[in-house]
């Protein structure tokens, strides 16, 4: 079972070859993987080799995770671009695993 922040590297190359902000690369991403398979939608480039229409399984749950990512590159976006531009992607990776996570678990609480 895969997850979103699994993919920020790609997400990011998405956003870096489209001039799109990371939150609308997200978005980007997972069109991708709704249009996988069908020339006659739109398919972003910028993420590589990644198997979109092995992904599809999955979009129900990957679209769920958007709002921990979006929240995660919102709080983490500076860190997350030292790291990349370092070219420590898997540290970027844990970053984003992270953030996501206690964003989904209820950790991080902006009411504070």
């Amino acid at each position: 079972m895969k997850h979103l922040y699994e993919y920020i590297n790609e997400i990011m190359d998405i956003a870096s070859v489209n001039h799109a902000e990371p939150q609308n690369a997200k978005d980007m991403f997972l069109a991708n993987i709704r249009n996988a398979g069908d020339p006659t939608l739109p398919h972003y480039r910028g993420a590589g080799n990644v198997d979109y229409a092995a992904l599809a399984e999955d979009l129900p749950r990957l679209t769920n995770e958007g709002v921990a990512l979006t929240q995660a590159l919102f709080d983490h976006y500076k860190a997350l671009v030292e790291l990349r531009r370092a070219g420590r992607y898997a540290e970027a990776v844990e970053l984003m695993r992270g953030a996501v996570e206690a964003e989904s678990n209820g950790l991080c609480d902006d009411d504070e």
